[in-house]
């Protein structure tokens, strides 16, 4: 099944702090803050701030749009994060956000690891090879201006902040390719079972 997924579809949430919102842009099943195996996610972060609290989760966390974000996870030391960098944490981490430079827009990939292997790429690059992927969900968020993809002859194109789900029954492997008219700016979620 391939889906395209545009700004329509996704769902405004509060965060489970109440100190803001979310734009949920896809889950893999139910309603609540709690109840998914993986959900995908961008949120507009506007002061510091406590992040909220996901128990049994994993997360990932990037900087989308603005100057960055400062994190304190537990009592590790600090980590920076400036546009399309990434950081893994756990969810029952206590973590508090700093901005860097004004408000920021980022994106947020949080799933059980009991049950869901993640992987995540930002691809910002001028060229990019064919992708083979055995994963069980794929999932493409787009923040350049147009993306052409082709997988298994099916083609598909995403617009500025459109996603492209891919579920696969089948574990074989998928080969996608891309095309832009200018850089390549996306993300690549693969999800497996764990």
């Amino acid at each position: 099944m391939i889906q395209v997924l545009t700004q329509q579809h996704y769902k405004k949430m509060p965060w489970k702090n109440g100190q803001g919102f979310t734009l949920e842009v896809a889950r893999s099943h139910g309603e609540g803050l709690d109840d998914f195996d993986w959900r995908v996610s961008i949120a507009d972060v506007k002061v510091d701030g406590q992040f909220s609290y996901f128990k049994n989760k994993q997360r990932i966390l990037g900087v989308l749009e603005g100057k960055g974000l400062r994190l304190q996870i537990d009592q590790n030391k600090k980590v920076s994060l400036k546009q399309k960098q990434f950081f893994a944490f756990h969810g029952e981490s206590d973590v508090y956000a700093e901005l860097l430079d004004g408000e920021i827009r980022d994106f947020n990939l949080i799933y059980n690891p009991q049950k869901i292997a993640a992987r995540l790429q930002w691809i910002d690059t001028v060229q990019i090879s064919p992708v083979i992927s055995d994963a069980k969900k794929i999932l493409l968020f787009n923040m350049g201006k147009r993306l052409d993809i082709e997988m298994n002859g099916i083609k598909k194109s995403l617009h500025e902040y459109e996603t492209l789900e891919i579920t696969s029954v089948l574990t074989q492997a998928k080969s996608l390719s891309f095309r832009s008219e200018d850089q390549f700016n996306f993300c690549l979620i693969e999800l497996f079972s764990a």
